[in-house]
C-alpha cells in the first residue's frame, strides 16, 4: 500500500514538473516570438518612413529618384569636394550634360528661390510688425511732442507706389547713390496690405539679406508722402539731425 502511494506521489511530481517545465518554455517561446514580432513592426515602420523621408528629399527639389541619385553620385566626386555646399539644383545644373538640362535644373532653382525669397519676405514683414508693437521706440519713425520725426536720422525715407514703372531704376539710382545708408521704404498705395509689399519687393529686386537686417525695411505709408512729399513720385528724403526732412537729388 505504502509503495502504491509512494508511487503514485512520484508519478504526480513527475507530471507536475513536467507541465511546469513545459508551461515555463511556452513562456519562453511566446515571449521570444512577440518580442521577434515587435522587432519587425519597428524595423518595418523604420524602413517606412526612411523610405517617406528619402522620396521626400527629392520630391522638395521638384526631383526624380534618378536625378537625386545622380546628385548623390555627384556629392562623392570631384564637385563634392570642390563645392561640398551646393543645394542639389545647382549641383546638378553645374554638372548638366546637355543644354536642355541645364535650362531645367536653372528653371527649378529659379522657381525654387522664388518661392523661398516670397516666404522669407512674407516672414519679415510680420516680423516687422512685431517688433514695432512690442518696441515702438525703436521704429524707424517716433513722433515728438510736436508730432515731428525724430529717430530716422541718417536714415533714408523712400516713398514709392506699385505701378510706378520709372520708380523700378529710380530705386536702383538711389541705392547706388546712398551705398550702405539705411533705406526705409514705404509703399503709398499697399492699401495696409502685406502681400502688396511682398510682391512689390519681389518684383524689384529688394535684397532680403539687407531687409532680415533691418538694413532695408518695408512699411504701409500712413500719410508721410502727402505730408512731405507734396504729391511728387518717386520721392527720397533723408532726416538730418534736427529732424529737417532734406529733399535728395541722385
Amino acid at each position: 500500500m505504502k509503495f502504491h502511494i509512494t508511487t503514485l506521489f512520484v508519478l504526480f511530481g513527475t507530471v507536475l514538473s513536467t507541465s511546469f517545465s513545459f508551461a515555463n518554455q511556452t513562456s519562453v517561446t511566446n515571449t521570444i516570438s512577440q518580442a521577434q514580432s515587435t522587432q519587425q513592426s519597428v524595423e518595418k515602420s523604420l524602413n517606412i518612413q526612411h523610405s517617406q523621408s528619402s522620396e521626400n528629399k527629392w520630391t522638395e527639389w521638384g526631383l526624380t529618384q534618378t536625378e537625386w541619385l545622380r546628385y548623390e553620385e555627384l556629392k562623392k566626386g570631384a564637385r563634392g569636394i570642390w563645392s561640398p555646399n551646393l543645394d542639389p539644383l545647382t549641383m546638378l545644373g553645374v554638372e548638366a550634360r546637355s543644354d536642355n538640362e541645364r535650362k531645367h535644373y536653372a528653371e527649378l532653382l529659379a522657381k525654387k528661390e522664388y518661392q523661398r525669397v516670397e516666404k522669407e519676405f512674407a516672414f519679415q514683414i510680420a516680423y516687422n510688425q512685431v517688433f514695432e508693437r512690442l518696441y515702438p521706440n525703436q521704429l524707424p519713425f517716433r513722433m515728438d511732442d510736436s508730432g515731428q520725426p525724430t529717430s530716422a536720422i541718417n536714415r533714408v525715407i523712400y516713398f514709392t507706389r506699385t505701378d510706378c514703372e520709372p520708380c523700378i531704376d529710380n530705386l536702383k539710382r538711389l541705392q547706388e547713390y546712398i551705398q550702405n545708408y539705411p533705406l526705409d521704404i514705404y509703399v503709398v498705395d499697399s492699401m495696409q496690405n502685406d502681400e502688396t509689399i511682398r510682391n512689390w519687393a519681389l518684383k524689384n529686386n529688394i535684397d532680403i539679406a539687407k531687409v532680415r537686417a533691418r538694413q532695408i525695411t518695408l512699411n504701409h505709408d500712413s500719410g508721410y508722402w502727402l505730408k512731405y512729399a507734396k504729391g511728387k513720385m518717386p520721392a527720397a528724403f533723408k532726416i538730418k539731425g534736427d529732424g529737417e526732412w532734406q529733399s535728395l537729388v541722385y
